[in-house]
């Protein structure tokens, strides 16, 4: 199998836009009967009946995604490890009951990040048979000491994939929340 270059790479662009991410959406793995997959973008995301994704507004400067991927010379595999990390702000009852749900669920995530873009985490590629999804891995939860240091939760996802994280079209955002 020739596995063919198609482009190159020139920045020739404007300075600036942020990094991090603005959103998270998170639903159980379950959830998600159908996916399609058009030009490396889903173009159709199907849920369960009455089945929708959570959303997670974040503050700046509070959530990354990272899907860095790793070659294993001895096998001749390489794969992705599909990562999503963010901090969410107050320390409660509910957010605690929440986040052990979570923990609970083997999850798919989508994510916004601060130029407007959607990506998936938790899939491989085409079709919702083969996603293995995304686990909670830790969460601490910092009371502080002084007055103004932080309190809340700091939470860590990963999921393993042969596939990068792929993006979501926009549109498909207001029927699945």
């Amino acid at each position: 199998m020739a596995c063919v270059l198609t482009q190159g790479y020139n920045f020739a662009g404007c300075k600036g836009g942020g990094g991090g991410i603005s959103e998270v959406l998170i639903t159980e793995l379950a959830n998600v009967t159908a996916l399609a997959l058009t030009s490396n973008q889903y173009s159709t995301i199907t849920m369960a009946a009455t089945k929708v994704f959570r959303r997670y507004i974040l503050d700046n400067e509070m959530g990354s995604f990272n899907d860095p991927l790793t070659y294993t010379p001895e096998s001749g595999v390489y794969s992705y490890e599909h990562q999503v990390d963010f901090t969410i702000k107050g320390l409660t009852v509910a957010l605690k009951a929440e986040i052990k749900l979570i923990a609970q669920n083997t999850i798919l995530m989508i994510v916004k990040d601060r130029k407007g873009g959607y990506w998936m985490a938790g899939t491989e590629g085409a079709t919702i048979a083969d996603a293995k999804g995304m686990d909670l891995m830790t969460v601490d939860s910092p009371s502080g000491k002084l007055l103004n240091d932080f309190n809340g939760f700091n939470l860590s996802f990963r999921g393993k994939s042969t596939d990068y994280m792929h993006s979501v079209d926009s549109s498909l955002i207001a029927g699945i929340i």
